[in-house]
């Protein structure tokens, strides 16, 4: 270790033992206040209330359907943390948000704890990377029903690992690495990225410190995390993929038939998504902070950490360009661009441990100014209510309110899954579905005056209002009842079709949100 880099006292004896424990008290108290803040800078009563949008009603189906059933409704969620989800008591039909933000929670205290891993100044360092990961504009803006904040929990988790076996090694931190790199698929599909990075910077320290024996060891580690990561993959993630699911990322898939088609993808996703929830919302000052943060990992000799997220960017576009992940999409990409604000709070650590050379007050008032920066530039995203504003639970409760006898329910497509969670007369069955997005579709089997849509093109809409026409025309022309259509996240030229097809008949649609329900009495 180089005489400039900070090293690490060593002591044994009742005192230290004493003063370890303390330590340890303060660091708990610490990482769970940095925990709580997020309840402060989310808003919680807004996740308990909105309404969920077609892909969060995706994942609440599987609260509706028997546990067993769970796996075959799983295909943009992975199979664990939908289990998760059943574990909530409280909170109401929206309660299942609180699982993503319990895990935007283990974020932001597994932030605070790698800082005090980087053995700087106590306390100081664990506050500015706590307080990287609790503001990331990227964590900042995701509270919807997805693993997202899961993805960055674990992201965060292994960087923290990797921080503990720089300052220990041992087979059994290494293991531990391997094993939340593989087995972590179960809760979030992007850890194989942040597992792979992980052990690709273990196995450059070894290389720069000459330490075959660990090369070897870290070798074994990464073919056992690989061997079980495919083993999970083949066996519950790829039967569950679609092909219309992969086909909506072609957007974010990079090109590959020239380098400049290449490059202007790249400059193109970086700059207008995913730069203003990088950091500070300008690509050369977040990339010169992102570098610095590099440096100081570097000059501390943390080669490991050093390492992963340039391996971890490489992968990712990779795997954009191989069309089996996308590049660009913010949601996506929330389990790296967390990472960032933490190496930017590296870089201002390791400032405010050589400043705190010339003066012991220094490190808390350059944590300070920092932070005096770093609230206000991501201030904007505070509270913020950026889920989709799609509410099938206003149309359901209309419904439920003035449903009569004989009366017909055409539910679209995109509706259905919202319908089939929120509605509170019938049991739905959840067929698999090869078409669709998520592998399976609602149907209430046995119930004859449901129509749910099984797609959204121009012959489903026709279909749909025939079959409904032709209830009503059926019954005895004194007690015929009316056609409700429940609809949610209608594209435009889906729209066109329902406009067209209704075109001369009476149609009142009743505002009981942001999308209406429709009343309608079809023409002689």
């Amino acid at each position: 270790m180089t005489s400039s880099a900070p090293s690490i006292a060593r002591t044994d004896g009742p005192e230290h033992n004493r003063s370890f424990l303390n330590a340890g008290v303060i660091d708990a108290c610490l990482a769970v206040a940095v925990a709580l803040a997020v309840l402060l800078v989310h808003d919680v009563r807004y996740l308990l209330t909105h309404a969920y949008w077609v892909d969060e009603a995706w994942v609440a189906d599987t609260l509706r359907a028997r546990i067993g059933l769970t796996h075959t409704l799983t295909s943009s969620t992975p199979l664990g943390w939908a289990y998760l989800l059943r574990l909530v008591p409280f909170g109401g039909l929206q309660r299942a948000r609180l699982v993503p933000l319990a895990f935007t929670m283990l974020a932001a205290a597994t932030g605070y704890l790698f800082g005090r891993e980087l053995r700087l100044t106590p306390y100081v360092t664990g506050i500015l990377t706590g307080a990287a990961v609790l503001l990331s504009p990227a964590m900042l803006v995701r509270d919807d029903l997805k693993q997202y904040t899961a993805e960055a929990f674990l992201a965060v988790l292994l960087w923290l690992l990797v921080a503990r076996i720089e300052n220990g090694w041992t087979r059994r931190r290494l293991i531990v690495i391997a094993a939340v790199g593989s087995v972590g698929l179960f809760f979030a599909n992007t850890v194989i990225f942040i597992g792979v990075a992980a052990m690709a910077g273990l196995a450059f320290e070894c290389l720069v410190r000459k330490q075959y024996r660990r090369l070897a060891e870290v070798a074994c580690a990464s073919a056992g995390m690989l061997a079980v990561s495919g083993a999970i993959y083949l066996v519950f993630v790829r039967p569950q993929v679609t092909t219309i699911l992969t086909n909506d990322w072609n957007p974010n898939y990079m090109p590959t038939h020239s380098v400049p088609a290449a490059v202007t993808f790249l400059r193109r996703e970086l700059v207008e998504n995913l730069v203003p929830y990088l950091g500070f919302g300008s690509l050369a000052v977040d990339t010169a902070l992102i570098l610095a943060g590099i440096g100081a990992l570097l000059w501390l000799r943390r080669f490991a950490l050093a390492a992963m997220f340039p391996v971890t960017l490489v992968l990712v576009v990779a795997a954009s360009a191989a069309r089996k992940y996308p590049f660009g999409d913010l949601r996506t990409s929330t389990f790296w661009l967390v990472t960032a604000p933490l190496l930017m709070a590296v870089a201002v650590a390791a400032a405010a441990h050589l400043a705190g050379r010339a003066d012991r007050r220094l490190p808390a008032l350059v944590a300070a100014a920092a932070l005096a920066v770093w609230v206000p530039v991501t201030s904007p995203y505070f509270r913020t209510h950026l889920i989709p504003n799609e509410n099938v639970r206003a149309e359901v409760d209309y419904l439920n309110a003035h449903l009569r006898p004989g009366d017909v329910v055409i539910v679209d497509y995109a509706a259905s899954y919202g319908f089939s969670y929120y509605w509170p007369r019938a049991n739905p069955s959840y067929p698999r579905d090869i078409v669709g997005p998520n592998v399976h579709v609602a149907a209430y089997p046995g119930v004859s005056w449901m129509i749910v849509m099984r797609d959204r093109q121009p012959a489903d809409v026709a279909n749909a209002l025939a079959q409904a026409r032709a209830k009503i025309a059926a019954e005895p022309r004194g007690s015929r009842g009316r056609i409700w259509i429940v609809r949610s996240h209608l594209g435009q030229p889906e729209w066109r079709v329902w406009h067209r097809d209704l075109a001369g008949d009476r149609v009142t649609a009743i505002r009981v949100g942001p999308e209406p329900i429709l009343l309608y009495a079809p023409g002689p």
